[in-house]
């Protein structure tokens, strides 16, 4: 029996239940004596119920529900499958830790969502022999509550940068219109994807610059190798591109995941040492605050330092940064880690430092008033929840796929 993408891990679990109770156990039986046995487990009285309502001819067919409105606490979970040709997308209601449903997609997938909750969309690949044969890269729009397709998007041959799954190589610009993916063969360039005409656009030609991060509509901001953060203005037929100040000298290396919200423009960066540079972002201009240190010098000295994939996340409202660390030896910032720093952005103050309790790769908050952090272990494949503020975790998921690895929110407040 098909189940649809949108039917629930609880949908699924329970039909994998009712069968295996009804080909064990006579349907007759069940069908006959409906009072459940006082001894039976919760999960066995519900598998009883199925397998009788099932040989009663009542439940012969799965019912597809739409999931909720996406709110600030829905996450989803990209797993790119330690590089497999097909990939899965989890969505979570991060309140519960319910699996709403699972979207597919193809070959290193770069996942975003809308801030108004409006859709959530992926830039993939597939090849016409799974995983090899010709190529094609497409955008792929989803309905929020149906969780079903609203736009397949197919662009010019090879267009993206296939490159491991790091948020900020895809954007959405502010106003949700367009859909900005990198591409770097045979040099830098960015494409354009019309969301509302569903339809590519332009590829714009870039300095050696890479990541996007819109501040408006026609204007976006890429990290530059010189240190720098160029300006791309394309309002025009042509981009109007200009470069900022050297933010950060050479040797201080920047992390490949930073954290972004085109909602207020703030771009947290973390070196691998635990300076955190942080920019504002509008479409006039690149604004530079004075960086803050997440790390003493004592720590430092005993091996502390940010690891993990997606190392960071910022909270809008509160104005507070989460680093996650541990001790490490050097050249190991991609291996998970097991505690957060919670900073306040403005000041560096350490406002907490959470233990997480397991190996967590990746970290992302709610954008609400009391949010929820979100931690992520590839090798456990489980979404751990927790009370941003207090640190206790509330839930898990498990079950994630085989490498889960990206977080994604709506940037929304409610």
């Amino acid at each position: 029996m098909a189940l649809s993408r949108r039917a629930t891990i609880k949908d699924t679990r329970l039909w994998g239940l009712c069968t295996t109770t009804f080909l064990l156990a006579t349907g007759a039986a069940f069908a006959q004596d409906s009072s459940p046995d006082e001894t039976m487990t919760e999960g066995q009285r519900a598998a009883a119920e199925a397998a009788r309502q099932l040989a009663a001819g009542e439940a012969d067919e799965p019912v597809i529900l739409n999931a909720p409105k996406p709110d600030a606490r829905r996450v989803y979970v990209q797993d790119p499958a330690h590089f497999a040709a097909v990939t899965q997308q989890f969505v979570i209601d991060g309140s519960t830790g319910e699996v709403l449903g699972m979207t597919d997609g193809g070959f290193l997938p770069q996942p975003v969502a809308a801030n108004d909750g409006s859709f959530f969309a992926q830039a993939s690949t597939v090849y016409s022999r799974i995983a090899r044969g010709i190529r094609t890269d497409y955008i792929e729009v989803f309905d929020p509550e149906t969780l079903e397709p609203t736009a397949d998007i197919e662009l010019p041959k090879d267009s993206r940068f296939l490159v491991g799954t790091y948020q900020w190589m895809n954007a959405l610009t502010p106003d949700d219109k367009k859909f900005l993916f990198y591409q770097f063969s045979p040099a830098p360039a960015v494409g354009i994807v019309d969301l509302e005409a569903k339809k590519f656009d332009r590829m714009i030609d870039v300095p050696d610059c890479y990541h996007i991060f819109p501040a408006s509509p026609t204007v976006f901001y890429m990290n530059c190798r010189d240190g720098s953060l160029a300006r791309v203005d394309i309002a025009g037929d042509e981009p109007q591109i200009s470069n900022s100040k050297v933010f950060h000298p050479e040797e201080e290396l920047l992390i490949n995941h930073p954290a972004y919200t085109s909602r207020s423009g703030r771009l947290v960066w973390p070196t691998y040492t635990g300076k955190i540079y942080q920019m504002d972002l509008t479409a006039e201009e690149a604004g530079f605050r004075n960086p803050i240190e997440a790390l003493t010098e004592a720590e430092r000295a005993e091996g502390w330092a940010p690891g993990g994939w997606q190392q960071v996340a910022y909270h809008r409202s509160s104005d507070r940064i989460y680093l996650l660390v541990d001790q490490r030896a050097g050249h190991k910032h991609k291996t998970a880690s097991r505690f957060v720093l919670v900073l306040n952005a403005a000041t560096g103050e350490r406002i907490a430092k959470i233990e997480m309790g397991h190996e967590i790769d990746s970290i992302n908050v709610s954008q609400d008033a009391e949010p929820l952090l979100y931690g992520l272990s590839a090798g456990t494949q489980t979404l751990h929840i927790y009370d941003a503020a207090s640190g206790k975790e509330l839930r898990s998921v498990n079950q994630l796929g085989r490498g889960p690895q990206v977080l994604i929110t709506h940037d929304m407040e409610s």
